[in-house]
């Protein structure tokens, strides 16, 4: 990978540790749903600026398979950290998987519970929401994460009605 890889990755593993400090400071004085809520609330947000910056007028303008093909681009970067890949694709629904995750590795290697690591994998998921249903107008669901143990997190998306 080039340096510019790895400092992508290593910026990657860093956000991961920050929900992970973040989460265990909000849950201690808040209790975990509203640690869950508050994070989960600021990542969709976020999940919505980028996909302004991310993804061209024409997957934002309801094209699903030019979404899909965006997220699962083939920029190596973003091979190296997520391995992102379009399973199938229908002018309604995309079946979108990913085989890595540096951020629940880095949740794993930060020793912490697995409860803790799913949890926080729902919380970092609130990106996609934020990015599919929030600024590209589709619906969209896990099927499986890493963060639950699975060997890939799987998404369907579904192109929204009307």
């Amino acid at each position: 990978m080039s340096d510019v890889g790895e400092k992508v990755a290593q910026a990657t593993r860093q956000r991961a540790a920050v929900y992970a400090h973040l989460f265990l400071v909000l849950r201690k004085r808040l209790g975990e749903r509203e640690a869950v809520d508050l994070m989960s609330e600021a990542i969709y947000n976020f999940g919505r600026e980028k996909s302004t910056r991310n993804y061209s007028e024409k997957a934002r303008s309801g094209d699903l398979a030019q979404a899909a093909r965006e997220f699962a681009s083939p920029d190596p970067v973003k091979q190296h950290q997520f391995a992102p890949r379009v399973v199938s694709l229908t002018p309604d629904e995309a079946v979108l998987a990913m085989s890595k995750c540096p951020l629940v590795d880095e949740w794993r290697a930060m020793g912490l519970p697995d409860k803790d690591v799913e949890t926080l994998c729902r919380v970092a998921h609130s990106v996609d929401f934020g990015t599919w249903e929030g600024a590209l107008r589709c619906a969209l669901r896990f099927e499986g994460t890493r963060g639950e143990g699975k060997d890939e997190c799987v998404l369907r998306v579904k192109k929204a009605r009307g």
